[in-house]
């Protein structure tokens, strides 16, 4: 798709989001003045090399490696190391990385049948131990991505792929099987080249446990130099870095899995940006002198995803009745104190694919929620005012990550409004890197060893990553289809949706997709979020991403001053 198509196709999104970012990416002073940083022209001061930067981050990934991870903060760590051909800004304008430019019809860079895709990588660009980054580097990670023997987080658009080209050392072409509207925006958008020269050695079952995860070699503008478990990863300036920067010497992402240590910290000065503030921590930092609090809508839903093969929850009757029974109003409002905007669906309303119809079906409701939970047998037969069925309790446990004081929360809110209807929740929180954790790490949601996973997912705007969420080809550990769904009309729509040129009948193919997904369940979007960063006001060009693209999009851009 050009690059014209694809602001078409986001046209809605960009107008909300922008319009939401001049209003909330802010400084504000004790009058409560808003500073519309989104909105200010660019830094008149020039960059001051030199410097470190600490980021404080609650959780710690399980390696360093988005091919098998797809966790937020692995994204924010490998965006310093490693490059990618394109990422959004954070006016959600597709840019290019480590490609010359943005292939598309008018520049011959697609084919006018859609199916030939020529992409030419930068000449300047070089792996962190020196080789030029070729056309061969990008072939070999493809060929890993699609290695049947590497339980990768996803193979969507790259399943499209016919054949790959390299008629030169910096040349790549892709010709597809059939038009995949949204192949520039995913191609190498959340995946990272790699080195061949380092991993060709490394493929197979042996990518997965190579020690190059823990150690990883880029091209990006930090180079990778330690990673002391339980404490923080290190990168260093790339001084050969292909474009601008970076201008800090270093830049520590240091893991502090309590969110009122980690508040100390940066108010002690330890750390300078303190990643995803907690909103009860946020009114204690506003204000403060020398502290800049950005706020960022963003693609970001928080949601449940519902175990179907579990012996409960195969039955939608159920799954339908949590929905119900869920006021997300409540979570939104008195948890999240106003910083999240409920959700419907998996769709932001904003986007032209949101489906008005589906959504007005999305209601809490208790009523139903017992009519249902009747309806499909559950009983209430000794009075405790919990349901059974057949000897068995209704009882179910949520599951989400450790430390996190608003899902704790969260958590307990659901429990309350889930014994409103006879449902027993019980909570059962793991470590991230427990439960984010690969399919070969035996990570729970991978291995669905869960009831109920309360987790948040950064939708991309290309609506065809669906397919690799609920595609019944794309259950773990083939993709990140966790709740299981296995729905062979659903999964046809998304293969259909995902290569659709023309937008009308694409919009049709997930309006069904949506009303689908309302009926069957598998996953109760909760909200959306509003991100709130806190950094050293020292600090210029830090910029959130409301997309995959994390807040270290533009990290080379940053620099300290007095």
């Amino acid at each position: 798709m050009t690059r014209t198509m694809r602001r078409r196709n986001l046209c809605v999104l960009v107008v909300f989001l922008t319009a939401m970012l001049a209003i909330c990416t802010s400084g504000c002073s004790e009058e409560g003045e808003v500073e519309a940083s989104i909105q200010r022209p660019p830094e008149r001061t020039k960059p001051r090399p030199g410097g470190r930067l600490v980021i404080g981050v609650t959780q710690e990934p399980e390696r360093l490696s988005q091919i098998l991870n797809a966790t937020a903060v692995n994204g924010m760590i490998c965006n310093l190391i490693f490059a990618k051909f394109v990422k959004y800004d954070d006016h959600l304008n597709l840019i290019p990385d480590l490609i010359e430019r943005l292939p598309t019809v008018e520049n011959g860079g697609i084919s006018t049948d859609w199916l030939t895709y020529t992409y030419h990588l930068r000449r300047d660009a070089t792996w962190h131990d020196g080789p030029p980054v070729t056309s061969a580097d990008v072939k070999f990670t493809y060929e890993l991505i699609m290695d049947p023997d590497v339980n990768v987080e996803s193979r969507e658009g790259w399943d499209k792929i016919s054949a790959l080209e390299t008629p030169d050392s910096h040349t790549v072409v892709f010709r597809l099987k059939q038009p995949y509207p949204d192949f520039v925006a995913e191609t190498f958008f959340e995946e990272s080249v790699l080195p061949a020269h380092i991993l060709s050695g490394e493929t197979g079952k042996r990518f997965g446990i190579s020690d190059f995860h823990r150690a990883p070699v880029g091209c990006g503008p930090f180079v990778f130099k330690e990673w002391v478990r339980g404490s923080h990863v290190m990168v260093t300036a790339n001084r050969n870095f292909y474009g601008d920067g970076p201008y800090l010497d270093a830049i520590i992402v240091k893991f502090v899995t309590n969110e009122n240590a980690l508040l100390v910290q940066f108010k002690s000065g330890e750390i300078d940006v303190y990643d995803n503030v907690s909103v009860s921590h946020l009114a204690r930092l506003e204000g403060e002198a020398g502290v800049s609090v950005k706020r960022t809508p963003t693609l970001m839903y928080e949601h449940l995803d519902l175990n179907v093969e579990n012996t409960i929850l195969n039955d939608k009757r159920v799954r339908q009745a949590i929905a119900f029974a869920t006021d997300k109003r409540v979570i939104a409002d008195v948890v999240y104190e106003g910083l999240a905007e409920v959700a419907l669906l998996d769709e932001h309303p904003s986007s032209r694919y949101f489906n008005q119809k589906a959504a007005a079906r999305v209601e809490y409701d208790p009523v139903k929620a017992r009519r249902l939970l009747r309806d499909a047998g559950w009983v209430d037969t000794n009075g405790d005012g919990f349901l059974e069925k057949n000897g068995e309790s209704l009882t179910l446990t949520v599951s989400a990550t450790t430390g996190n004081r608003n899902r704790e929360r969260t958590q307990m809110v659901l429990r309350d409004q889930y014994r409103d209807v006879g449902i027993e929740l019980k909570i059962k929180n793991y470590n991230p890197t427990v439960l984010y954790g690969g399919y070969d790490d035996g990570g729970v949601l991978k291995r669905g060893k869960f009831d109920i996973a309360m987790y948040a997912w950064l939708s991309s705007p290309a609506p065809a990553t669906k397919e690799s969420l609920y595609s019944m080809k794309t259950v773990p550990p083939n993709g990140q289809n966790h709740p299981r769904i296995r729905h062979e009309k659903l999964t046809r729509l998304l293969e259909l949706g995902a290569t659709e040129i023309d937008e009308v009948r694409r919009i049709r193919t997930y309006y069904e997709v949506s009303e689908i997904l309302v009926d069957e369940t598998p996953v109760i979007p909760l909200f959306w979020y509003t991100t709130a960063d806190v950094c050293t006001d020292r600090l210029r060009n830090y910029r959130p991403n409301p997309t995959q693209s994390a807040d270290t999009w533009n990290a080379n851009s940053w620099y300290l001053v007095d």
